[in-house]
């Protein structure tokens, strides 16, 4: 079934694992996301630049990430990450929380069901389960209304 999205509708994208490439295991993540420049090494996933691009233009759009709370540097690094990566187009629409539910949006596009994403009051797309491997089927289940 699709989600009709209007140019009103606001969309939450997690960082790690949907927005950002997270190629280590969980016990290699852990053991790194304290070291600092870990955050800004880590590259795009795949077709999310362009994902992300097309779905500002459709609707508001925000970044809802959750900061690792013991390594400071972790919040500055994800910041620049958005820069350097999304430019402009993410001006301004950073938000770090450990508790994603505060947020009200229509959809929350997130690869983690912690951190409040498993009582987000609104659609939640499971990026890459069976159903949302990619961006691909992101995109596809998304139904974009004109007025």
């Amino acid at each position: 079934m699709k989600i009709n999205v209007s140019k009103k509708d606001v969309i939450y994208i997690d960082m790690d694992g949907v927005l950002v490439q997270s190629n280590e295991t969980k016990e290699e993540w852990y053991q790194n996301r304290l070291i600092a420049g870990f955050f800004l090494k880590k590259i795009p996933q795949n077709l999310a630049v362009d994902s992300f691009k097309f779905l500002v233009s459709k609707c508001e759009v925000y970044i809802l990430s959750t900061p690792v709370w013991n390594n400071p540097q972790c919040w500055i690094e994800k910041r620049l990450w958005v820069q350097k990566y999304l430019g402009e187009t993410a001006r301004k629409k950073l938000i770090l929380t450990h508790n994603k539910s505060l947020n009200k949006g229509l959809v929350l596009i997130d690869d983690n069901l912690q951190h409040g994403a498993e009582s987000f009051d609104g659609h939640l797309i499971h990026f890459g389960s069976k159903d949302y491997p990619s961006w691909k089927e992101v995109l596809d289940r998304l139904q974009f209304i004109t007025p």
